[in-house]
């Protein structure tokens, strides 16, 4: 399904900005941004394949993620030119005002508290009334690069980068600050894995917040909060638990499963077919073991087209698909970077998840130096 253009700019116009803090400082676009998407609309889906639309007034947003109570969306704007940065907002689904935010962001995992890098530190914006707390401040040629915060909230994972360090392979420094105290320590040094484009992931917590794992430039990384003990692994992606610590997911290329954790039994998620249909990025449900997941699918498409569909588990390898099931012939899939959909994260109570169709990532969205390599792939200013 191919994105409508609007035919009104008026929505866009009549939008509230409130800003929270100081701008970005995003400099003036390099070149004219003729974007006029429609707004994003949002989904609440069941993993029974119910599935809930919902309007919005939230235009230009193409990453999202919502907040534990569903009343706030965090998205990202993708600068049209390859000199415009990418920019951060807040979105208030009750109030329908968009804010830009001074740095970007994540969520707690429990509440609707957003811990936002700005000015080379971190934030911590309590929504419920505005209430700003710095909890790592900002230090000059020492800022931080990136940051994680435990699903128990006890410990914040971040990577400060020495800027006058002569010392590539290690002038990025890991710290765990304990939260409560806001106590600090210095865990490691390592060289940094720098995005080339769109930005990956650098941590993974373990459910039960007892291990910490992140990427470096050459190898993932274990560290044993309780013992402090630290081990490299020979992986090409982070591992991905349940919160109930009962499976894990597993994808060699040959097959697809869920490792029981208590019976060491795997639970085969699809006939093995080597990358024709895998999981490109899981959701698990904060409570139980349920799973809402984006899907690489090949089998509909030429070798250079991505194709994707979004699958969710109540039981695997039960699976519905909210927008059909193309091997049924209901609903053609559709293109990744094209049309837009993705996963923005789970319901509190667990029993629902969110989907957002976003502004498309397509390199025809933006200006024509904004794309780069063979495959057109979107540079980004972050």
């Amino acid at each position: 399904m191919i994105r409508r253009l609007l035919t009104s700019f008026l929505l866009i116009i009549v939008l509230i900005y409130v800003p929270i803090s100081a701008s970005s400082g995003a400099p003036a676009s390099a070149k004219l941004d003729p974007r006029k998407p429609d707004p994003v609309v949002l989904y609440q889906a069941t993993t029974d394949g119910k599935i809930k639309r919902i309007e919005t007034k939230m235009p230009l947003i193409h990453r999202a993620s919502i907040s534990p109570t569903g009343r706030f969306v965090y998205g990202e704007r993708i600068g049209y030119a390859k000199a415009d940065p990418t920019i951060p907002f807040l979105y208030d689904l009750q109030k329908h005002t968009l804010t830009q935010l001074s740095g970007f962001a994540k969520w707690s995992p429990k509440q609707d508290v957003l811990y936002i890098r700005e000015n080379g530190g971190i934030a911590k914006l309590t929504l419920a009334d505005g209430q700003k707390t710095v909890l790592v401040p900002p230090v000059s040629q020492y800022p931080v690069l990136d940051f994680s915060v435990s699903p128990d909230e006890q410990y914040m994972a971040y990577t400060r980068k020495d800027e006058k360090s002569s010392d590539t392979k290690g002038n990025a420094h890991l710290y765990l600050q304990h939260m409560p105290t806001l106590k600090m320590k210095m865990n490691d040094q390592y060289a940094w894995k720098q995005d080339e484009f769109e930005p990956e992931e650098k941590f993974y917590w373990m459910p039960n917040s007892k291990k910490l794992f992140y990427q470096t430039q050459t190898t993932y990384k274990e560290l044993d909060v309780p013992t402090g003990l630290k081990y490299d692994h020979k992986m090409t992606q982070f591992p991905s638990y349940s919160n109930d610590m009962k499976y894990r997911y597993m994808r060699t290329e040959t097959e697809e499963y869920l490792l029981d954790l208590q019976k060491g039994k795997k639970v085969i998620m699809k006939t093995p077919v080597p990358y024709e249909d895998t999981l490109y990025k899981i959701f698990w449900s904060p409570a139980g073991h349920q799973i809402a997941a984006e899907t690489f699918f090949m089998g509909a498409a030429s070798s250079r087209d991505s194709y994707m569909l979004i699958r969710s588990c109540k039981q695997v390898p039960k699976c519905t698909y909210p927008f059909g099931d193309p091997q049924e012939g209901k609903i053609s899939p559709y293109l990744g970077g094209l049309d837009n959909y993705r996963i923005i994260g789970w319901a509190g109570d667990g029993k629902s998840y969110y989907l957002a169709d976003l502004a498309s990532t397509h390199y025809s969205a933006f200006a024509s130096d904004k794309s780069e390599g063979e495959y057109f792939r979107i540079y980004e200013q972050r």
